[in-house]
């Protein structure tokens, strides 16, 4: 088929306001995530470590008191601060989409050895965090607590409207059972015997048909008998409702039949023509009795 020759007619549409926003959206999320992720600390190369620094060498000295026992203290003063373990923090990776849980900070005893005063200032800079902490905690327990009790009391009114919405279930009591009149009772006993005489009669209707599927009808002979018996050593026959000795017993001898001979040639035939009933001797006389008109 030939296309219609014409000029092809484009339609200007006016360029949407919200036009390719969600792509560029998505795409300013990807590219912040992506420097989050290659700006951690995990995964700077730094040559030199700031953290480190090698102590000098002191020489050994002894107090006049070397060789007298100290007294044990009652609680071992902590090796390291906060700001030690601050610095010694293990550097973790933390993917895109992924935000690492915050682990609660555990209280430290604190010792009660006499410390030096950069020692209390380090000790009440701790405590104030801690306090801070402390507040920051109380805060999210009163919150969650409020928020507990505002769902129990929304259980509580979603019972009461079920509980108002159903009704209750009167329960008979034992003994309260309404006692029947004579009236009633007499028409429940009329209609238990209408029913019993029905299950009466549907369980005899029952016997009955056994009973005669039971029965076994046995054919009777009353012809003529033949009836042999054995007494005192001695066999006999007894010929018995129209029986004789001389209609039962042949007392002469049978001729055998005669041999049938060939209707065409005469010979003794060995075959029948099931057809004509003819004997025949030969094949050629089959084929004559076959060819005779009938």
């Amino acid at each position: 088929m030939e296309r219609p020759s014409g000029d092809v007619v484009l339609l200007d549409r006016a360029s949407r306001a919200t036009r390719g926003k969600r792509l560029t959206k998505l795409l300013d999320e990807e590219i912040q995530e992506d420097e989050l992720f290659w700006s951690q600390d995990a995964l700077k190369e730094e040559d030199e470590d700031d953290n480190y620094q090698e102590e000098p060498e002191i020489a050994d000295e002894f107090d006049s008191d070397f060789d007298e026992d100290e007294p044990e203290p009652e609680e071992e003063e902590p090796d390291k601060d906060d700001a030690d373990e601050r610095m010694h923090k293990k550097k973790r990776l933390v993917f895109p989409g992924k935000t690492l849980a915050v682990k609660k900070k555990k209280k430290k005893i604190l010792s009660k050895l006499e410390s030096s005063p950069k020692e209390e200032e380090d000790h009440s800079g701790k405590v104030a965090e801690e306090q801070q902490d402390d507040a920051g905690e109380r805060m999210i327990r009163k919150s969650t607590r409020t928020s507990v009790i505002v769902r129990q009391a929304e259980r509580d009114a979603i019972r009461a409207a079920l509980q108002a919405t159903i009704k209750p279930v009167k329960r008979k009591k034992e003994g309260e059972e309404r006692r029947m009149t004579q009236e009633e009772m007499l028409l429940e006993a009329a209609q238990t015997e209408i029913m019993n005489l029905r299950n009466l009669e549907r369980v005899l209707a029952r016997e009955e048909e056994v009973k005669r599927r039971a029965i076994v009808h046995k054919n009777v002979y009353n012809g003529p008998q033949i009836q042999y018996i054995s007494k005192n050593g001695c066999s006999y026959l007894e010929f018995i409702k129209g029986s004789s000795f001389h209609s039962e017993i042949a007392t002469g001898s049978v001729q055998y039949p005669e041999k049938p001979v060939c209707s065409i040639t005469g010979l003794p035939a060995k075959y029948r023509d099931p057809k004509t009933g003819l004997p025949y001797a030969t094949k050629e006389a089959f084929k004559i009795i076959r060819e005779r008109p009938r």
